[in-house]
Order: structure tokens, then C-alpha cells, then sequence
């Protein structure tokens, strides 16, 4: 099978036009597309993997929908050299070298630039809501990075799971283990009081309510033309030409093209 690194201007890596499938192969189902980049490139220096993720960060949070919510684009195409590979899948407030942390790193820095934000939906009244962006949320952009960086990727905010949940009944906060359950007569089981915060819109000011779900991620204008004017082009004109045929084992047979240094 021939592979290209990007098949066009703009495209996700390793994907085709109008695919949503990587065409490469994956081991114990984890994509692990900074190896196979390693493979078509096994000279690229730390920088070239720097400018892989930040490229396929902004493509996800660029393409299609304006608003995402961030477990769309929070996933990691880790290496199995990374020390956190395999370790909860990610590998953040650990004192371990990994291409986590770097992800979450160049993250920071799209926001600082402006390219990026992050989204809150506050409930002002009853069932009126207002977008709140992060970069408004405090008088400082590099303390509202931080403590938003402690609060949601440190503590695993953006991966919950429902036994993780808080759930809040007649202005009380409970765990999905301690909450009153009622019978559900139609459903024929017995169904949780209360709603659920991870689910629900939330504040900025309640980190601790914070989900994937209810955390969106943003592209801002300034992000979309850096994305289409200048990082784009450049990772597709260094990369277009780099073509290999790989076996069915994942292995190179031959080298079609190469960088475009």
C-alpha cells in the first residue's frame, strides 16, 4: 500500500480527501502516528514533531464545526517512547518526559497567540445561557491559562466518567453512589435524583463541575488565517512530496518522495 503524509493543502495527516480514517495501520488500537511519521522521517528532529502536533491541533479545531467540545480533539497520537504512553493514555502532572505534556504545551501557546479559546456556557437565568471565553475570564491571559491548564488538564478534568459525576438534587451535591434514586415505573429501574454537573453547562468559577462535554474549544479568527495562510501551506509544501509503499506489517518496501527540505 502507498502512503502519503498529507494527500493536500489543509488536510488532516495521513488522510485522503473526504475520509475519516487514517490510512495507516494501528497496533493494540492506539493511534500511534507519531512512529509512523518516525518511520517516513526517521531524521526529524524534536521541532518537526512539535510542528506535527501543532498542525493536527489546529486542524481538528478548525475543520467543521466552529464550537467542539474538547474531548473531539483531545486525543493524543502518542508514541510508545513516550514515557506516558499506556499510563491512563495520557501522561500530564507527572515528572516524566512525554509528548503529552508537549501536546498540552503547544495548546497553551495557540491560545496565548490568540488562535485558540475555550468556551464556557453560563447559565445567567433560568435556561438563558451566555458564552463565556476563557481569555476574558481573568485581567491576565497567562493566569487565566494557568489556572484553567491546573484545573483541567493536571487533574484530568476533560476525561471524566460517569462514576466520576456530580450530581446536584434540591441545591445538594452527591456522587452517583450516594444520590436518592427513584423508580422509574416505564422504565421498569431505578433512575438518579437530581441532574448532572459533567453534562451541564458551567462557570469558569466551578472548575470542579468541568467536563469534556462542557469545556468547548474554539477557533478564533486570527487562529483560522494562521491556519490557512501560513500553517498549512508550509506543512503541506515540506510534506507533499513525502510518498512510501509499506507492506502489510507496516513496514517500508520502498521510498516514493521525499522532504522538501
Amino acid at each position: 500500500m502507498e502512503i502519503k503524509l498529507i494527500y493536500g493543502l489543509g488536510y488532516q495527516v495521513f488522510m485522503e480527501k473526504g475520509s475519516y480514517e487514517f490510512k495507516v495501520s494501528y497496533e493494540e488500537g492506539w493511534e500511534d502516528l507519531i512512529n509512523v511519521f518516525l518511520k517516513l522521517y526517521p531524521q526529524a528532529k524534536k521541532t518537526d514533531i512539535l510542528e506535527l502536533l501543532e498542525y493536527m491541533l489546529m486542524y481538528m479545531i478548525c475543520s467543521e464545526n466552529r464550537l467542539r467540545e474538547c474531548d473531539e480533539i483531545l486525543w493524543f497520537p502518542l508514541s510508545k517512547d513516550s514515557e506516558g504512553y499506556g499510563k491512563n493514555g495520557v501522561c500530564f502532572n507527572e515528572p516524566l518526559p512525554s509528548f503529552e505534556s508537549e501536546y498540552i504545551s503547544i495548546l497553551g501557546e495557540l491560545f496565548l497567540a490568540g488562535y485558540v479559546d475555550f468556551v464556557a456556557e453560563e447559565e445567567i437565568k433560568e435556561k438563558e445561557y451566555k458564552d463565556v471565553y476563557l481569555s476574558e475570564y481573568k485581567a491576565n491571559i497567562y493566569e487565566a491559562w494557568k489556572y484553567f491548564r491546573d484545573n483541567y488538564f493536571y487533574k484530568y478534568a476533560f476525561q471524566k466518567f460517569d462514576d466520576e459525576d456530580i450530581l446536584i438534587y434540591n441545591g445538594k451535591e452527591y456522587s452517583v453512589r450516594d444520590c436518592p434514586r427513584y423508580y422509574d415505573e416505564k422504565e421498569k429501574m431505578k433512575i438518579l435524583c437530581g441532574y448532572s454537573t459533567m453534562y451541564s453547562p458551567t462557570s469558569w468559577d466551578t472548575p470542579k463541575y468541568w467536563s469534556q462535554y462542557n469545556i468547548l474549544v474554539v477557533r478564533t479568527e486570527k487562529g483560522t488565517k494562521y491556519f490557512n495562510e501560513i500553517l498549512a501551506p508550509r506543512f503541506y509544501n515540506k510534506y507533499k512530496d513525502l510518498e512510501v509503499e509499506i507492506d502489510d506489517k507496516g513496514n517500508i518496501v520502498r521510498w516514493i518522495g521525499e522532504i522538501n527540505r
